[in-house]
Protein backbone atom coordinates (compact mmCIF):
# COMPACT_ATOMS: atom_id res chain seq x y z
CA UNK A 1 0.00 0.00 0.00
CA UNK A 2 0.85 3.33 -0.64
CA UNK A 3 2.43 5.62 1.46
CA UNK A 4 -0.57 8.02 -0.17
CA UNK A 5 -3.23 5.82 -0.60
CA UNK A 6 -5.89 6.05 1.52
CA UNK A 7 -5.65 4.30 4.83
CA UNK A 8 -8.37 1.37 4.95
CA UNK A 9 -10.12 1.74 8.53
CA UNK A 10 -9.83 -1.30 10.74
CA UNK A 11 -13.47 -1.20 11.43
CA UNK A 12 -14.03 -0.64 7.82
CA UNK A 13 -12.30 -4.21 7.65
CA UNK A 14 -14.05 -6.68 5.30
CA UNK A 15 -15.88 -9.59 7.55
CA UNK A 16 -14.45 -12.18 5.42
CA UNK A 17 -17.61 -14.68 5.94
CA UNK A 18 -19.27 -12.44 3.32
CA UNK A 19 -16.42 -12.07 0.78
CA UNK A 20 -15.37 -15.97 1.07
CA UNK A 21 -17.75 -17.98 2.22
CA UNK A 22 -16.94 -20.75 5.11
CA UNK A 23 -18.77 -20.28 7.96
CA UNK A 24 -20.33 -23.40 9.56
CA UNK A 25 -23.91 -23.17 10.00
CA UNK A 26 -24.50 -24.75 13.23
CA UNK A 27 -23.05 -21.03 14.53
CA UNK A 28 -24.96 -18.91 13.29
CA UNK A 29 -28.25 -21.55 13.88
CA UNK A 30 -27.31 -21.57 17.70
CA UNK A 31 -27.30 -17.81 17.42
CA UNK A 32 -30.52 -17.98 16.20
CA UNK A 33 -31.95 -19.34 18.61
CA UNK A 34 -30.53 -16.74 21.24
CA UNK A 35 -32.44 -14.67 19.54
CA UNK A 36 -36.04 -13.21 18.09
CA UNK A 37 -37.12 -15.42 15.69
CA UNK A 38 -36.17 -14.51 12.00
CA UNK A 39 -37.83 -14.81 8.46
CA UNK A 40 -37.05 -18.12 7.36
CA UNK A 41 -36.29 -16.34 4.40
CA UNK A 42 -33.12 -15.03 6.05
CA UNK A 43 -32.12 -17.66 7.61
CA UNK A 44 -32.33 -19.55 4.05
CA UNK A 45 -29.14 -16.89 3.18
CA UNK A 46 -27.23 -17.90 5.84
CA UNK A 47 -27.35 -21.66 5.22
CA UNK A 48 -25.46 -21.27 2.51
CA UNK A 49 -22.16 -20.98 4.51
CA UNK A 50 -22.77 -24.30 5.93
CA UNK A 51 -21.49 -26.61 2.93
CA UNK A 52 -17.53 -25.46 3.27
CA UNK A 53 -17.86 -27.98 5.99
CA UNK A 54 -18.29 -30.31 2.70
CA UNK A 55 -16.21 -28.98 0.74
CA UNK A 56 -13.40 -31.12 -1.10
CA UNK A 57 -13.77 -33.76 1.78
CA UNK A 58 -13.43 -37.14 0.36
CA UNK A 59 -13.40 -40.72 2.09
CA UNK A 60 -10.56 -42.94 3.25
CA UNK A 61 -9.13 -44.86 0.77
CA UNK A 62 -8.69 -48.33 1.90
CA UNK A 63 -5.80 -50.44 0.84
CA UNK A 64 -7.90 -52.86 -0.14
CA UNK A 65 -9.34 -50.93 -2.17
CA UNK A 66 -9.44 -51.94 -6.04
CA UNK A 67 -6.73 -49.50 -8.32
CA UNK A 68 -9.55 -48.24 -10.04
CA UNK A 69 -11.83 -46.99 -7.67
CA UNK A 70 -8.66 -45.22 -5.95
CA UNK A 71 -7.76 -43.70 -9.37
CA UNK A 72 -11.01 -42.36 -9.65
CA UNK A 73 -11.19 -40.84 -6.48
CA UNK A 74 -8.32 -39.06 -7.04
CA UNK A 75 -9.45 -37.58 -10.39
CA UNK A 76 -12.74 -36.25 -8.51
CA UNK A 77 -10.73 -34.67 -6.01
CA UNK A 78 -8.88 -33.14 -8.62
CA UNK A 79 -12.18 -31.96 -10.99
CA UNK A 80 -13.37 -30.17 -7.84
CA UNK A 81 -10.27 -28.66 -6.44
CA UNK A 82 -10.06 -27.02 -10.38
CA UNK A 83 -13.37 -26.19 -9.35
CA UNK A 84 -14.96 -28.13 -12.31
CA UNK A 85 -18.11 -29.69 -10.90
CA UNK A 86 -19.82 -31.09 -13.37
CA UNK A 87 -16.40 -32.51 -14.02
CA UNK A 88 -16.47 -34.36 -10.92
CA UNK A 89 -20.46 -35.31 -10.87
CA UNK A 90 -20.17 -36.95 -14.40
CA UNK A 91 -17.09 -39.13 -12.63
CA UNK A 92 -19.05 -39.99 -9.59
CA UNK A 93 -21.26 -42.00 -11.94
CA UNK A 94 -18.31 -43.70 -13.20
CA UNK A 95 -17.62 -44.80 -9.98
CA UNK A 96 -20.75 -45.37 -9.01
CA UNK A 97 -20.49 -47.77 -11.81
CA UNK A 98 -17.97 -49.86 -10.46
CA UNK A 99 -17.94 -53.12 -7.61
CA UNK A 100 -18.00 -51.21 -4.15
CA UNK A 101 -17.76 -48.40 -5.43
CA UNK A 102 -22.05 -47.04 -5.65
CA UNK A 103 -21.39 -45.52 -1.36
CA UNK A 104 -18.20 -43.66 -2.20
CA UNK A 105 -19.90 -42.19 -5.52
CA UNK A 106 -22.51 -40.98 -3.59
CA UNK A 107 -20.81 -39.32 -0.83
CA UNK A 108 -18.61 -37.48 -3.37
CA UNK A 109 -21.39 -36.31 -5.40
CA UNK A 110 -23.56 -35.25 -2.58
CA UNK A 111 -20.58 -33.55 -1.30
CA UNK A 112 -19.60 -31.69 -5.33
CA UNK A 113 -23.38 -30.83 -5.18
CA UNK A 114 -23.36 -28.81 -1.63
CA UNK A 115 -19.85 -27.51 -2.58
CA UNK A 116 -20.83 -25.35 -5.26
CA UNK A 117 -24.25 -24.75 -3.72
CA UNK A 118 -21.86 -23.02 -0.99
CA UNK A 119 -21.35 -20.34 -3.28
CA UNK A 120 -24.49 -19.63 -5.08
CA UNK A 121 -27.81 -20.67 -3.82
CA UNK A 122 -29.12 -20.03 -7.36
CA UNK A 123 -27.03 -23.14 -8.67
CA UNK A 124 -30.01 -25.24 -9.59
CA UNK A 125 -30.59 -28.24 -7.75
CA UNK A 126 -33.61 -30.55 -7.04
CA UNK A 127 -33.52 -30.63 -2.86
CA UNK A 128 -35.20 -33.60 -2.93
CA UNK A 129 -32.58 -35.53 -4.58
CA UNK A 130 -30.52 -34.11 -2.26
CA UNK A 131 -31.88 -35.23 0.84
CA UNK A 132 -32.74 -38.81 -0.98
CA UNK A 133 -28.37 -39.26 -1.66
CA UNK A 134 -27.89 -38.09 2.01
CA UNK A 135 -30.28 -40.91 3.29
CA UNK A 136 -28.58 -42.98 1.71
CA UNK A 137 -25.56 -42.50 3.93
CA UNK A 138 -27.22 -42.49 6.96
CA UNK A 139 -28.60 -45.92 6.23
CA UNK A 140 -25.16 -47.22 6.70
CA UNK A 141 -25.35 -45.65 10.39
CA UNK A 142 -26.70 -48.79 12.28
CA UNK A 143 -24.46 -51.32 11.00
CA UNK A 144 -21.53 -49.24 11.07
CA UNK A 145 -21.58 -48.63 14.19
CA UNK A 146 -22.69 -52.53 14.99
CA UNK A 147 -19.50 -53.37 12.94
CA UNK A 148 -17.28 -50.50 14.29
CA UNK A 149 -16.36 -50.19 10.55
CA UNK A 150 -14.36 -47.16 10.52
CA UNK A 151 -14.88 -46.51 6.60
CA UNK A 152 -18.93 -46.90 6.91
CA UNK A 153 -19.04 -44.28 10.09
CA UNK A 154 -17.12 -42.20 8.11
CA UNK A 155 -20.07 -42.54 5.13
CA UNK A 156 -22.68 -41.78 7.81
CA UNK A 157 -21.32 -38.97 9.54
CA UNK A 158 -21.37 -37.74 5.64
CA UNK A 159 -24.24 -38.20 5.35
CA UNK A 160 -25.87 -36.48 8.51
CA UNK A 161 -23.97 -33.27 8.04
CA UNK A 162 -25.42 -33.01 4.97
CA UNK A 163 -29.03 -33.46 5.96
CA UNK A 164 -27.95 -30.78 8.84
CA UNK A 165 -27.37 -28.64 5.55
CA UNK A 166 -30.58 -29.84 3.81
CA UNK A 167 -32.12 -29.25 7.54
CA UNK A 168 -31.57 -25.53 7.63
CA UNK A 169 -32.53 -24.96 3.90
CA UNK A 170 -35.62 -26.04 5.01
CA UNK A 171 -36.24 -23.77 7.98
CA UNK A 172 -36.16 -26.89 10.56
CA UNK A 173 -33.49 -25.79 13.18
CA UNK A 174 -33.48 -28.76 15.48
CA UNK A 175 -33.15 -31.30 13.50
CA UNK A 176 -30.28 -29.03 11.81
CA UNK A 177 -28.66 -28.94 15.13
CA UNK A 178 -29.62 -32.76 15.89
CA UNK A 179 -27.64 -33.90 12.78
CA UNK A 180 -24.64 -32.15 13.11
CA UNK A 181 -24.20 -33.53 16.72
CA UNK A 182 -24.91 -36.78 15.07
CA UNK A 183 -22.42 -36.49 12.20
CA UNK A 184 -19.59 -35.30 15.22
CA UNK A 185 -20.55 -38.80 17.13
CA UNK A 186 -19.75 -40.60 14.05
CA UNK A 187 -16.85 -39.28 12.88
CA UNK A 188 -15.21 -39.70 16.46
CA UNK A 189 -16.42 -43.35 16.35
CA UNK A 190 -14.88 -43.67 12.97
CA UNK A 191 -11.21 -42.50 14.00
CA UNK A 192 -11.89 -44.26 17.13
CA UNK A 193 -12.56 -47.67 15.36
CA UNK A 194 -9.39 -46.83 12.93
CA UNK A 195 -6.67 -44.01 14.13
CA UNK A 196 -4.77 -44.40 11.21
CA UNK A 197 -7.75 -43.05 9.32
CA UNK A 198 -5.99 -39.61 8.97
CA UNK A 199 -9.13 -38.22 6.76
CA UNK A 200 -11.72 -38.24 9.46
CA UNK A 201 -9.59 -35.32 10.80
CA UNK A 202 -10.19 -32.94 8.22
CA UNK A 203 -14.04 -32.79 9.02
CA UNK A 204 -14.13 -33.50 12.61
CA UNK A 205 -11.23 -30.89 12.95
CA UNK A 206 -13.85 -28.26 11.09
CA UNK A 207 -16.43 -29.37 13.50
CA UNK A 208 -14.46 -29.16 16.87
CA UNK A 209 -13.30 -25.74 15.43
CA UNK A 210 -16.68 -24.20 15.22
CA UNK A 211 -18.39 -26.05 17.92
CA UNK A 212 -15.37 -24.44 20.42
CA UNK A 213 -16.23 -21.14 19.14
CA UNK A 214 -20.35 -21.04 19.57
CA UNK A 215 -21.88 -18.10 21.29
CA UNK A 216 -21.91 -18.11 25.04
CA UNK A 217 -25.51 -19.27 25.64
CA UNK A 218 -24.85 -22.42 23.41
CA UNK A 219 -21.88 -23.03 25.14
CA UNK A 220 -23.38 -23.08 28.58
CA UNK A 221 -26.55 -25.17 27.61
CA UNK A 222 -24.55 -27.69 25.75
CA UNK A 223 -24.13 -30.17 28.61
CA UNK A 224 -28.28 -29.76 28.90
CA UNK A 225 -28.96 -30.00 25.01
CA UNK A 226 -28.21 -33.73 23.26
CA UNK A 227 -28.06 -31.80 19.95
CA UNK A 228 -25.62 -29.11 20.38
CA UNK A 229 -22.51 -30.61 19.66
CA UNK A 230 -18.99 -29.51 21.67
CA UNK A 231 -16.04 -28.21 20.52
CA UNK A 232 -11.97 -29.35 21.39
CA UNK A 233 -9.66 -26.92 20.54
CA UNK A 234 -6.84 -28.76 21.48
CA UNK A 235 -7.90 -31.26 18.64
CA UNK A 236 -9.51 -29.09 16.09
CA UNK A 237 -6.35 -27.15 14.07
CA UNK A 238 -3.52 -29.31 14.71
CA UNK A 239 -6.24 -32.23 13.46
CA UNK A 240 -6.11 -30.42 10.06
CA UNK A 241 -2.65 -29.40 10.23
CA UNK A 242 -2.10 -33.45 10.55
CA UNK A 243 -3.82 -33.85 6.83
CA UNK A 244 -1.91 -31.18 5.71
CA UNK A 245 1.48 -32.94 6.97
CA UNK A 246 0.32 -36.24 5.55
CA UNK A 247 0.76 -35.27 2.10
CA UNK A 248 -1.87 -37.53 0.96
CA UNK A 249 -4.97 -37.33 -1.27
CA UNK A 250 -6.63 -34.77 1.29
CA UNK A 251 -3.39 -32.30 2.03
CA UNK A 252 -4.65 -29.67 -0.32
CA UNK A 253 -8.39 -29.96 0.77
CA UNK A 254 -6.98 -29.56 4.15
CA UNK A 255 -4.98 -26.32 3.16
CA UNK A 256 -7.77 -24.79 1.76
CA UNK A 257 -10.11 -25.22 5.21
CA UNK A 258 -7.12 -24.24 7.29
CA UNK A 259 -6.44 -21.27 5.53
CA UNK A 260 -10.68 -20.52 5.64
CA UNK A 261 -10.44 -20.92 9.69
CA UNK A 262 -7.35 -18.74 9.82
CA UNK A 263 -9.20 -15.87 7.91
CA UNK A 264 -12.33 -16.25 9.69
CA UNK A 265 -10.96 -16.47 13.30
CA UNK A 266 -7.63 -15.70 13.72
CA UNK A 267 -6.51 -12.68 11.53
CA UNK A 268 -3.00 -12.50 13.18
CA UNK A 269 -2.14 -15.58 11.59
CA UNK A 270 -3.10 -14.07 8.22
CA UNK A 271 0.09 -14.37 6.44
CA UNK A 272 0.05 -18.37 6.96
CA UNK A 273 -3.44 -18.70 5.28
CA UNK A 274 -2.29 -16.76 2.46
CA UNK A 275 0.78 -19.19 2.45
CA UNK A 276 -1.29 -21.73 1.72
CA UNK A 277 -3.25 -20.30 -0.77
CA UNK A 278 -0.38 -19.55 -2.68
CA UNK A 279 0.42 -23.18 -2.84
CA UNK A 280 -3.75 -24.12 -4.12
CA UNK A 281 -3.50 -21.09 -6.86
CA UNK A 282 0.15 -22.29 -8.15
CA UNK A 283 -1.82 -25.79 -8.24
CA UNK A 284 -5.16 -24.99 -9.31
CA UNK A 285 -5.19 -21.20 -11.09
CA UNK A 286 -8.16 -22.19 -13.08
CA UNK A 287 -10.00 -22.21 -10.02
CA UNK A 288 -11.66 -18.69 -9.05
CA UNK A 289 -12.63 -19.10 -5.70
CA UNK A 290 -9.42 -19.91 -4.33
CA UNK A 291 -8.07 -16.65 -6.17
CA UNK A 292 -11.08 -14.21 -4.72
CA UNK A 293 -9.82 -15.99 -1.07
CA UNK A 294 -6.78 -14.47 -1.48
CA UNK A 295 -7.66 -10.87 -2.29
CA UNK A 296 -9.89 -11.21 0.15
CA UNK A 297 -6.86 -12.07 2.97
CA UNK A 298 -5.01 -9.05 1.31
CA UNK A 299 -7.84 -6.51 1.74
CA UNK A 300 -8.14 -7.78 4.99
CA UNK A 301 -4.23 -7.07 5.91
CA UNK A 302 -4.42 -3.56 4.14
CA UNK A 303 -1.94 -4.91 1.10
CA UNK A 304 -4.17 -3.41 -1.62
CA UNK A 305 -1.59 -3.64 -4.03
CA UNK A 306 -1.20 -7.53 -3.56
CA UNK A 307 -5.27 -7.45 -3.78
CA UNK A 308 -4.98 -5.85 -7.46
CA UNK A 309 -2.11 -8.11 -8.48
CA UNK A 310 -3.80 -11.33 -6.91
CA UNK A 311 -7.09 -9.89 -9.13
CA UNK A 312 -5.74 -9.65 -12.52
CA UNK A 313 -3.88 -13.07 -11.58
CA UNK A 314 -7.71 -14.46 -10.87
CA UNK A 315 -8.38 -12.48 -14.41
CA UNK A 316 -5.81 -14.27 -16.41
CA UNK A 317 -6.01 -17.64 -15.19
CA UNK A 318 -8.97 -18.06 -13.88
CA UNK A 319 -12.26 -19.92 -15.85
CA UNK A 320 -14.43 -17.03 -17.15
CA UNK A 321 -17.41 -17.87 -15.36
CA UNK A 322 -19.47 -14.90 -14.76
CA UNK A 323 -20.60 -16.06 -11.36
CA UNK A 324 -17.22 -15.14 -9.96
CA UNK A 325 -15.55 -12.66 -12.25
CA UNK A 326 -18.44 -10.45 -11.38
CA UNK A 327 -17.38 -10.80 -8.02
CA UNK A 328 -13.56 -9.92 -9.22
CA UNK A 329 -15.12 -6.79 -10.99
CA UNK A 330 -16.69 -5.81 -7.64
CA UNK A 331 -13.37 -6.24 -5.82
CA UNK A 332 -11.51 -3.65 -8.46
CA UNK A 333 -14.05 -0.98 -7.53
CA UNK A 334 -12.50 -1.29 -3.64
CA UNK A 335 -9.29 -1.92 -4.65
CA UNK A 336 -9.16 1.36 -7.13
CA UNK A 337 -10.91 2.81 -3.51
CA UNK A 338 -7.80 2.39 -1.07
CA UNK A 339 -5.19 2.44 -3.60
CA UNK A 340 -6.29 5.83 -4.63
CA UNK A 341 -6.86 5.61 -8.31
CA UNK A 342 -8.93 6.73 -10.90
CA UNK A 343 -11.57 3.78 -12.04
CA UNK A 344 -10.97 3.16 -16.07
CA UNK A 345 -13.86 3.25 -18.25
CA UNK A 346 -13.53 -0.83 -18.44
CA UNK A 347 -13.97 -1.10 -14.48
CA UNK A 348 -16.93 1.19 -14.24
CA UNK A 349 -18.61 -0.19 -17.18
CA UNK A 350 -18.07 -3.90 -15.96
CA UNK A 351 -19.58 -3.18 -12.33
CA UNK A 352 -22.69 -1.06 -13.75
CA UNK A 353 -23.29 -4.33 -16.75
CA UNK A 354 -23.69 -6.84 -13.41
CA UNK A 355 -27.54 -7.37 -12.36
CA UNK A 356 -28.50 -9.16 -9.20
CA UNK A 357 -29.18 -12.83 -11.07
CA UNK A 358 -25.29 -12.59 -12.23
CA UNK A 359 -24.20 -12.76 -8.26
CA UNK A 360 -24.62 -14.81 -5.34
CA UNK A 361 -27.47 -13.98 -2.81
CA UNK A 362 -24.80 -12.82 -0.17
CA UNK A 363 -23.00 -10.31 -2.59
CA UNK A 364 -26.05 -8.34 -3.75
CA UNK A 365 -25.69 -5.89 -0.90
CA UNK A 366 -21.74 -5.20 -1.39
CA UNK A 367 -22.75 -4.98 -5.14
CA UNK A 368 -25.02 -2.26 -4.46
CA UNK A 369 -22.42 -0.42 -2.44
CA UNK A 370 -19.91 -0.49 -5.00
CA UNK A 371 -22.48 0.54 -7.72
CA UNK A 372 -22.99 3.83 -5.57
CA UNK A 373 -19.15 4.00 -5.34
CA UNK A 374 -19.31 4.36 -9.30
CA UNK A 375 -22.21 6.75 -9.94
CA UNK A 376 -20.25 8.88 -7.27
CA UNK A 377 -17.07 8.76 -8.86
CA UNK A 378 -19.34 10.07 -12.27
CA UNK A 379 -21.13 12.42 -10.40
CA UNK A 380 -24.01 10.65 -10.23
CA UNK A 381 -24.48 12.13 -6.48
CA UNK A 382 -28.68 11.96 -6.54
CA UNK A 383 -28.54 7.84 -7.68
CA UNK A 384 -25.42 6.94 -5.30
CA UNK A 385 -27.15 8.11 -2.55
CA UNK A 386 -30.00 5.57 -3.85
CA UNK A 387 -28.23 3.01 -3.69
CA UNK A 388 -26.46 4.01 0.06
CA UNK A 389 -30.08 3.96 1.20
CA UNK A 390 -31.36 0.51 -0.43
CA UNK A 391 -28.04 -1.09 1.43
CA UNK A 392 -29.07 0.40 5.02
CA UNK A 393 -32.71 -0.41 4.46
CA UNK A 394 -32.24 -3.80 3.55
CA UNK A 395 -30.01 -4.19 6.91
CA UNK A 396 -29.91 -7.71 6.85
CA UNK A 397 -26.66 -10.67 8.10
CA UNK A 398 -25.21 -10.22 4.34
CA UNK A 399 -24.53 -6.54 5.33
CA UNK A 400 -22.09 -6.81 7.63
CA UNK A 401 -20.97 -3.86 10.20
CA UNK A 402 -18.37 -2.24 7.48
CA UNK A 403 -20.72 -2.01 4.70
CA UNK A 404 -23.57 -0.71 6.62
CA UNK A 405 -21.06 1.77 7.67
CA UNK A 406 -19.19 2.43 4.86
CA UNK A 407 -22.75 2.68 3.13
CA UNK A 408 -24.08 5.63 5.98
CA UNK A 409 -20.75 7.44 5.37
CA UNK A 410 -21.54 7.69 1.58
CA UNK A 411 -24.98 9.54 2.95
CA UNK A 412 -22.81 12.01 3.73
CA UNK A 413 -20.36 12.32 1.53
CA UNK A 414 -19.06 10.78 -1.86
CA UNK A 415 -17.23 7.50 -1.22
CA UNK A 416 -15.44 8.12 -4.68
CA UNK A 417 -14.30 11.16 -5.76
CA UNK A 418 -13.23 11.79 -9.16
CA UNK A 419 -10.72 13.79 -7.94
Amino acid sequence: MSASSPKFPSKYRPKLRLLYPGWFLLTRILFTLSQKPLAISRLRYLTVLLSFLLIFVAEAVSSDRPKSITALESEILSARLRGDYLGAISLTEALAAQPGGSLLATSLELDTRLTEMSWDMNTPNNLTFLVQLSETLIDECRSARKQANAEALFYCGRGHFAASYLSALEGNLFDAGSHGSKAIDAFEASLIANPQLVAVKLPLGMAYFYADNLPRFAKLMAPLLWFIPTGNSNKSLPYIREVIDSNGPYADAARFIYADLIMQRSPLQMQTALDLLDVLIDRYPMNPRLHLAQIAGFAYTEQWQAADSALRHMQREARQDPRFQSVGHIWAIYIAKYLGEPLSKSQQMALLAITDPDLPAWATDWHRLATGMVLDFQGQRDRALEHYEWVLARDNDYASGWLLDLAKQGLNEPLFKAD
